[in-house]
This record gives structure tokens, C-alpha cells and sequence, in this order.
């Protein structure tokens, strides 16, 4: 063997040998190790965003990323005119986030709402084992107090963690700097998101790359009397997108910062210069009309049917058989109860009322019921089972009654009659409802449910819509647990529901937030549906 040919076996044994070692170590490191070293590669910064709806700038957002004494601070913003419940308001919400030194959640707040009522959350990780964090309501711009305290009211929640934990909005970061991002690569990651208060494993597809012109700084035109971009710059961008297609979809740069995001009902952020973003709405918004209601077709598919004000008609089917298209069906809960589903088709079929007391079960349930029902029986964010209030209304309510159906049809009338049907934007609260004694379908089915779990049935929200007068709004109920799950609606006063009500996803508040962003893409189609009103008719 000649020496070159030595000296050639020789560099490549070092060099397998030093590839070998590099796998090696990259087997080795830990997901704390692999985050250590993403978030020594992040760029302290802010970048601002237009809030876009069907083209209209209706808002301003920013993300700020500094550092502080052993991790990162992280502080979103946004604010803009939303349209909500068939008519725009200003809404706001804020979130400050610290992280560890490995993009682990150490603690947050975030404050979210209207100017007359807003959610605030906050909490803070014990570890990588245990998340403790507090929701409650403020109201006019003061926290709503318990009575005698002086402190908010609200519900501490634990959660058992398995993992250090991934706020959404840190997401984009962690797939553009974790290795160089590649079309068709997938990334899964356990996240914590503060407006639902859950913890969820989210599956990632990096779908497509492409190119954008960002523009970074702007220039005032006098005669338009706007803010021009006066400088841009050509990004690689890359597109993000949940597996569920709702959750998230975002184009970001190679250093994760986002270029745009696509949000429920074409609304969307787009990057740019601050004075793009801001002081043009600004500007705009003295020109723009009173907020009222709504005549926006897209918009008009979210209204629910309390700011419709078709209530009256609400209440009337046996049957309903509806094609469902737009979503992906097999993620949604519309098989179960009075509902079949086969394919993109339901079936619904109205609870028959005399079926309720061969069903119901007596109060108060056996300790294997409790233990196998113990969800739904359960606190939650908002839904403040435990909270002197709402327990001393529900042992009022169920007086000496011990069957399931009763005390259920008591609760159902009670919340009907006692509070007032106005549309609401902000998160919905048990506690806050029963004091304000207002608020629209969300507002009515949460008071419920707790009044329900706290006298001892198992009970849960629904979302979905109901159909009146031939159109579809959203809407969200209960239901109750006898032998099988049955439809109660405190809106309309209905137990149990009729099946024009048709359901679509199960739970509190992440189901509440899934569906804003699911209902615009609705496309529902009723083949075949029998009236109440017409059977009565035709034996006359």
C-alpha cells in the first residue's frame, strides 16, 4: 500500500470516526440539553404585526423576546376590533411568559378581554412535574372579589407534568432553530396553552418554503396621510401547520420568527414596520363607522342566536339529517347521544321526554359512578364548582329532590329565567355569570354545568349549533349524565334538547376556542328534517 493510500484510509477512519462520535452525541442529549442549546440561539427583539381580517386592518400585535437573570422574558400583545357575537368590539389581550435558560415555562399571566370584563390567568411550574395556575374573572377594570375577601376569585388547578412545557407561541422558535427546517419535516411537542388552560401534544408538518418581502421601517406620506414602507427585506419563510389544520398555521423565518399566521374566520397577522402596523389602524380608526352589528356574510355564520335574537324560534324538531363538509369530521364529537353519524352525514334524533324517568338515575350516586364520573364532576378553569356561591345556589336549587331528571329540569329553568340573554365576548366564568346574571349561550351553559356538578350530577358543556328558521348559528348547552349523556339548553329553556341543536365538539373552554376557530369553515347541508309543528299540524 502505497503512503497516499495510508494517509487517505487514515482520514477516513477519523472522519467516521468523528461522525460516529457527533451521532453519538446527539443520541445523548437529553430534550433539556437539545432546548439549552436553541435558546442560546435566540435573538433578543420585537417585530409587530398588522391584524388583518378579509384584508381590513383591524388591529395591532407585538412579540418582544428579552433577556432577564437566568432565561427569557416573552411578552405578546394584541388589540383590535374583532367582530364577536354579531358585532365588533375592542378587544385586548396581553401575556408576559418567563422561561428557563431551556425555554421551560417557569411562569406567566395573561389578561384577556373587553374593557367591561376580562380573564386573567396566571401560574407558575414546580419543576417539570407540576403546573399551578389561578383563572379569574375582572370586571369594569377591577378583579372580581369573593365576598369578604380581598383577594380575585378564581380556581387554583394543578396539572401533573411529564416534561418540561412549550407555550404556542415559543413553538415557531423551537422548529426553526432546533435543526435547519426542511420541507415535509415533522415535529411533536407538549405545549401549554394559556387561553385554554391545557396541556396538549402538538403535531407539526413543515408543508411548504417559499420567499416574502417583509417590510422593516416605514416613511410618513403626506399625501395619503399614511405609513409607507420606506425599506424591506427578502425572508425564506417556511409554513408551519398543525395536524389538525386549526390549531396552527404559520409562516416563519429560519429564525423562527413569524412572518404571518392564518387564525379562525380569515383573520391573520401579518409582519411589518411598527408604524405600518400601528399608527395606521390608529389613524384609520377615527374614520371608522360606530361599532355595531355586523352585515358581513362570514361574519354572520359566527353569530350565535342570542345576538340574532331568534330564541323565540328556537325548539321545534324531532329529526334532523345534515351532510357536514369544510372540516375534518373525524375530529369533531358528533357521534353519540341523540346523534349518529356515518360518514360526513348525522342523524339527530330529539331525547323523547318520556324516557327520562325510566333512565334517570337518584341522587346521590354511587361511589362507582363518582369515581368513573369524577371529570365530570369536577372544578375547572371558570367552571368553579367548589365556590361557596355556586354550591349554596345548587343545594337551594335541588331542595329534597334526589332524581337526576328533576333537579337537572330545576337548574335548567333556573338559570333560563334568572339571567338575562345579552351577547358576551369575554371567556366565560360560572362565578362571574351568577353575579352579572347576563351573558349569552357560553355564559348560560357554564353556570349550569356547575351548578349541576356541584349538586352532584355529572355534567359538561357542549358546543356546536343550533338551526333556526332555516339558518345555522353557533350555540353551546349541556349535558347530563343519566344513563346515557342527554341535551340540556339554560339558554332556550330545553330538557331535553330537540334535535335541532346539532353537536359538534365536547368540553369547556378548549372546545370553546377549537370551534371559533372550526365554525367558519363550516359547510352544512340538511337533507331531511320533521317539525313538531308540522306533526301537530297534519292531525289536526
Amino acid at each position: 500500500m502505497t503512503g497516499r493510500g495510508v494517509v487517505a484510509i487514515a482520514v477516513l477512519t477519523a472522519w467516521g470516526a468523528g461522525i460516529a462520535a457527533y451521532a453519538q452525541h446527539e443520541l445523548a442529549r437529553t430534550p433539556r440539553e437539545r432546548m439549552a442549546e436553541i435558546a442560546a440561539r435566540v435573538a433578543p427583539g420585537a417585530t409587530y404585526f398588522a391584524v388583518e381580517r378579509s384584508g381590513a386592518h383591524v388591529g395591532f400585535a407585538s412579540s418582544t423576546i428579552d433577556t432577564v437573570p437566568g432565561g427569557l422574558q416573552v411578552t405578546d400583545y394584541l388589540v383590535a376590533d374583532l367582530a364577536a357575537e354579531g358585532g365588533s368590539r375592542r378587544t385586548t389581550a396581553q401575556s408576559t411568559v418567563h422561561l428557563s435558560r431551556g425555554l421551560g415555562l417557569r411562569d406567566f399571566t395573561i389578561v384577556y378581554g373587553t374593557a367591561s370584563q376580562r380573564l386573567r390567568a396566571s401560574g407558575h411550574t414546580m419543576g417539570d412535574t407540576l403546573l399551578e395556575y389561578v383563572v379569574s374573572t375582572t370586571e369594569d377594570g377591577r378583579a372580581a372579589l369573593t365576598a369578604g375577601d380581598s383577594t380575585p376569585a378564581g380556581d387554583t388547578t394543578r396539572v401533573r407534568l411529564t416534561g418540561p412545557l412549550l407555550l404556542p407561541t415559543l413553538v415557531p422558535l423551537v422548529v426553526a432553530l432546533g435543526e435547519p427546517p426542511e420541507v415535509g419535516q415533522r415535529h411533536t411537542m407538549e405545549t401549554f396553552d394559556p387561553m385554554t388552560m391545557s396541556v396538549r401534544s402538538l403535531a407539526l408538518t413543515i408543508r411548504a418554503e417559499s420567499l416574502f418581502v417583509v417590510v422593516d421601517s416605514a416613511a410618513f406620506d403626506t399625501h395619503s396621510r399614511r405609513w409607507l414602507g420606506a425599506h424591506a427585506d427578502t425572508v425564506r419563510g417556511f409554513r408551519i401547520v398543525a395536524d389538525d389544520s386549526a390549531t396552527f398555521d404559520s409562516w416563519v423565518d429560519p429564525l423562527g420568527r413569524v412572518i404571518t399566521v392564518h387564525g379562525p374566520a380569515r383573520l391573520s397577522l401579518r409582519r411589518t414596520a411598527f408604524e405600518v402596523a400601528f399608527e395606521n389602524w390608529r389613524a384609520a380608526g377615527k374614520q371608522r363607522p360606530a361599532a355595531g352589528r355586523s352585515t358581513n356574510d362570514e361574519e354572520r355564520t359566527i353569530e350565535t342566536a342570542v345576538s340574532a335574537g331568534v330564541l323565540g324560534d328556537a325548539g321545534h324538531l324531532d329529526m334532523l339529517q345534515l351532510r357536514i363538509r369544510g372540516v375534518d369530521v373525524s375530529r369533531l364529537a358528533i357521534d353519540g347521544g341523540g346523534q349518529r353519524a356515518h360518514g360526513d352525514t348525522i342523524t339527530i334524533a330529539a331525547f323523547p321526554a318520556k324516557r327520562l324517568r325510566p333512565t334517570t338515575p337518584a341522587l346521590p350516586l354511587s361511589r362507582a359512578m363518582q369515581e368513573q364520573y369524577a371529570r365530570e364532576l369536577r372544578s375547572e378553569p371558570l367552571l368553579e364548582v367548589a365556590h361557596p356561591a355556586i354550591a349554596a345556589l345548587a343545594r337551594r336549587l335541588r331542595a329534597r329532590d334526589v332524581l337526576v331528571d328533576l333537579v337537572t329540569q330545576r337548574l335548567v329553568t333556573w338559570v333560563h329565567d334568572s339571567l338575562a340573554k345579552e351577547p358576551a365576548i369575554a371567556l366565560p366564568s360560572a362565578v362571574a355569570t351568577l353575579r352579572s346574571r347576563t351573558g349569552d349561550s357560553n355564559e348560560h351553559a357554564q353556570l349550569f354545568v356547575a351548578l349541576a356538578r356541584a349538586a352532584g350530577i355529572p355534567a359538561r358543556t357542549v358546543s356546536g349549533v343550533v338551526q333556526v328558521g332555516g339558518r345555522f348559528y353557533y350555540h353551546a348547552w349541556a349535558e347530563v349524565l343519566l344513563q346515557e349523556w342527554v341535551g340540556a339548553d339554560p339558554t332556550t329553556g330545553q330538557f331535553p334538547v330537540d334535535a335541532s341543536h346539532v353537536r359538534l365538539l365536547v368540553g369547556g373552554l378548549g372546545a370553546h376556542t377549537e370551534l371559533t376557530r372550526l365554525v367558519g369553515r363550516l359547510d352544512l347541508t340538511v337533507l331531511s328534517q320533521t317539525s313538531r309543528r308540522a306533526r301537530r299540524a297534519s292531525t289536526r
